[in-house]
């Protein structure tokens, strides 16, 4: 395809995506000056629709991208749309806070992609039974109950409330002693390590088997991976606009509904790059979404984010966005890897102060 048909394309694509509506040949050169005839537009549109990249639209002379012509605008898509400065500031000051709860960070996330884009944002939580314990905090909080919270290297990873009728220097001394012995050690590691001393018969050092049951209540395992998704009434809302079924949307819910599902999809797509990806319409394999197109990447460790919406998307701020959070949160998460040891325990109490004072 030579230049000035990639141009046509682009044109009825970008137009499309701004209005929803065909382009026709003469409202075309009015717009571009591509330097050439009425006539020599026209045929490069039959080329393109013989091509199967655009068709006619309903009773108009204007042509309208197919599937195929949005893969093709994808591909062909080199440089990305640039994020205004005010989704920039946004992002940013969404991202100031230093460390916070893993779950929060993760939903504030898939807010921003869906505030930002316009469409639904969805991320998914990396493997937490990979992540490595830096230390455990116990907090008195009345005569039965204490917080229990687990700082991982990823930041605040688990709080709970548990019960307990040891006095807060004894939960100290266990939060200390366990933070001693654990450190470094993976989640499920340190789970398996919990329940071994927590089971144990005759264990020479009540204190020892003490904050291993308390770690265990801690550390009780949540049933499925976490996906967060932000801004579903976006999508409800593109969809309805483009004329697809009530029962076709119905799908597209249900699917976000099952973590499990789309979250295996998405972790077989991200498996062999972390690179920007998108499935449009039917090329997704899951079929639900054949009215949707997906823009998404991976982010380390083992996680994947990114924003659900029409195949009439703007590709072009999909892609920069998903690229531009997506660095953000790896790095997050991956300074905190590299300078968590150094965090203490006060800090983590100050961090979750809100939850233990509510």
């Amino acid at each position: 395809m030579d230049a000035r048909k990639r141009l046509v394309l682009k044109a009825i694509v970008d137009h499309y995506i701004r209005t929803g509506r065909p382009l026709s040949s003469q409202a075309l050169l009015r717009k571009h000056d591509l330097g050439v005839c009425s006539a020599t537009i026209r045929n490069d549109m039959k080329y393109l629709e013989r091509q199967g990249l655009i068709t006619k639209a309903y009773s108009s002379a204007g042509r309208v991208p197919t599937e195929k012509g949005f893969r093709f605008f994808v591909d062909w898509l080199l440089e990305l749309g640039e994020l205004t400065h005010p989704d920039q500031h946004a992002i940013t000051e969404s991202y100031r806070v230093r460390r916070q709860e893993i779950e929060r960070l993760l939903r504030q996330t898939a807010l921003l992609l869906a505030n930002v884009s316009g469409y639904a944002g969805f991320v998914l939580a990396p493997r937490l039974e990979e992540s490595r314990l830096e230390s455990v905090v116990f907090a008195k909080l009345d005569a039965e109950h204490a917080l229990a919270v687990v700082v991982s290297e990823l930041g605040i990873l688990e709080h709970r409330v548990i019960p307990t009728r040891l006095s807060d220097a004894a939960l100290r001394e266990v939060g200390a002693l366990l933070t001693e012995r654990l450190r470094g050690k993976r989640l499920d590691e340190a789970r398996r390590e919990a329940r071994r001393f927590a089971e144990a018969e005759g264990w020479h050092d009540p204190q020892v088997q003490t904050a291993f049951a308390l770690l265990l209540e801690a550390l009780e395992p949540r049933p499925g991976r976490r996906l967060y998704v932000e801004g579903l009434f976006n999508l409800l809302k593109s969809l309805a606009d483009e004329g697809h079924r009530l029962e076709d949307v119905r799908e597209v819910v249900r699917l976000l509904g099952d973590p499990e599902r789309f979250g295996r999809y998405l972790e077989a797509q991200t498996a062999h790059t972390p690179n920007v990806q998108a499935r449009i319409g039917s090329e997704n394999d899951l079929p639900e979404l054949a009215p949707c197109s997906l823009v998404f990447r991976g982010y380390r460790p083992s996680g994947a984010l990114g924003v659900l919406g029409p195949v009439r998307m703007d590709y072009g701020k999909a892609f920069s966005l998903t690229t531009y959070i997506g660095n953000r949160l790896e790095a997050i998460l991956t300074l905190s890897h590299g300078h968590g040891h150094g965090r203490s325990v006060e800090e983590a109490l100050e961090v979750e102060g809100e939850v233990s004072r509510s």
